[in-house]
């Protein structure tokens, strides 16, 4: 962002009294959260935290170079402009709202429920093909996620490509109102966040509501293989550009999984627009048909070809914990440890059981939080899934690692069930399966955020580096 000290108090009903005109003059370009990251032309957002309060680290952002303050009460003891709100994490949306209206930047805004990272990433990576491209931070997604993506950006980019992520009734209204996108992309929906958003039929309608934000002349492209999705999609009367990953049903863009084509590749038929292309892409599960027909669609609208949308797509986008592949030793180690609903995760253990192809198949699994009622059926629909793969050894941390061994089949399952919590408990329960059985297949690490699956995937890949079974 370039904004002065003045624009910033005008869009966020700040009161400018006291204020110098050359403070007021004052150009900023970032705003950050976190007074250790300050410096010169920033603007120090205090928010209250867990376990800090933001406004108790202004004067060290402003020490930094910091050199605006925003905040909720008064500060005297710092020695910048302070300009003060009712809401600090409301006036960020409301900046960065203004900041999106005065640019001419394209905003293509992506949500869903498993694989919206990824999918941000790979638009991003086929539109910078041709395009200056801004996108969020990581999965910078919501209230504030979001915010700081958007005033992040020089506002000289061509296109925007914002992640939107939601877990409860009204986010999507909120962050539809700061995104105002051009292009609304929503490849999925399931079973995620039910606690906040009921059952399937509200993740769809809560999804779909950022439709009802695009912009007049703009569009959004749904996966109409979700038949909820669709319908609600359809109710906010915005030009649709309609997805399927299925051969019985119709689409603009169809995208078509035709199984493996080796080591880490993925066969896909597509029609675009009418157009026919196949492909063999980096994407080795029938679920990445969502994504790369995603793409393909959002590419022709952005003036690409079909081939020239394959060709973008002919290196894999490496995010971090979202089924990241490592080949250490004989062993393949699937780190998906961002986060699990029930639809990621049995999608990842498919892909994971085509990827082992005859190998021994290992599933290192947490809980799946925020299901509310639907999280004791859920755990038991997802043993009883794993109990027909070709899984060798489950490994699982949570709670719910009796509703899963129940849905497994209990005693009468002839894998190998481990509950364990602590990664000592995972480090010697792993060590005595592969001092009995060895380890040259296919490795799965995955769960819902607050399970720190990734200390567990730590393990592993120290233990596989060093041909033993714990670091």
């Amino acid at each position: 962002m370039l904004l002065s000290v003045a624009e910033i108090a005008a869009v966020t009903a700040a009161d400018p009294t006291g204020l110098s005109a050359a403070e007021l003059a004052r150009e900023l370009r970032r705003v950050v959260v976190d007074s250790r990251e300050a410096r010169e032309g920033d603007l120090f957002a205090c928010l209250p935290g867990e376990r800090a309060d933001g406004h108790d680290f202004a004067a060290q952002a402003v020490e930094k170079g910091a050199g605006a303050v925003l905040a909720s009460r008064p500060l005297p003891h710092v020695a910048a402009p302070v300009l003060v709100v009712r809401d600090v994490l409301a006036a960020l949306g409301v900046l960065a709202r203004a900041w999106r209206l005065s640019r001419r930047s394209r905003v293509i805004a992506v949500t869903g429920s498993a694989g919206k990272t990824t999918l941000k990433e790979m638009l991003a990576t086929t539109l910078s093909t041709r395009f200056t491209v801004a996108r969020n931070h990581k999965n910078f997604n919501n209230q504030l996620g979001l915010p700081l993506s958007i005033l992040g950006t020089s506002g000289e980019e061509d296109y925007w490509v914002m992640e939107l992520g939601i877990s409860r009734r009204g986010d999507m209204e909120e962050l539809g109102a700061i995104a105002l996108p051009d292009v609304a992309v929503i490849h999925n929906i399931g079973p995620a966040h039910l606690e906040g958003l009921g059952d399937l039929k509200g993740v769809a309608k809560a999804k779909a509501a950022l439709v009802g934000f695009v912009r007049e002349g703009g569009t959004a492209v749904i996966n109409r293989s979700h038949p909820d999705l669709w319908e609600a999609a359809c109710a906010h009367g915005v030009p649709l550009v309609a997805l399927s990953t299925r051969e019985d049903v119709t689409g603009d863009v169809v995208c078509l999984w035709r199984g493996p084509a080796g080591p880490g590749l993925g066969r896909f038929e597509l029609s675009v627009m009418g157009e026919k292309i196949s492909c063999e892409l980096p994407y080795p599960g029938e679920h990445f048909a969502e994504n790369v027909g995603a793409v393909f669609a959002v590419a022709a609208l952005a003036g690409f070809t079909p081939d020239e949308t394959a060709r973008t797509l002919t290196r894999a986008v490496a995010v971090e914990g979202r089924f990241s592949c490592r080949e250490i030793g004989g062993s393949t180690l699937i780190d998906d440890t961002y986060n699990a609903n029930p639809l990621s995760m049995r999608r990842a253990i498919a892909c994971a059981e085509g990827m082992a192809a005859g190998r021994p198949l290992v599933l290192v699994l947490g809980d799946m939080l925020e299901l509310g009622e639907s999280a004791v059926e859920a755990h038991r629909d997802l043993g009883r899934f794993i109990a027909k793969t070709a899984v060798r050894a489950v490994f699982w941390r949570g709670e719910r690692a009796e509703d899963v061994r129940l849905g497994l089949g209990g005693e009468s399952w002839r894998g190998l069930f481990v509950a364990v919590q602590s990664p000592e408990d995972f480090a010697a329960a792993w060590a005595g399966f592969v001092a009995r059985e060895g380890c040259d297949g296919v490795v799965l690490v995955k769960g819902s955020r607050s399970c720190r699956m990734e200390e567990f995937c730590a393990l592993l890949e120290n233990g596989l580096r060093a041909g033993e079974g714990e670091s």
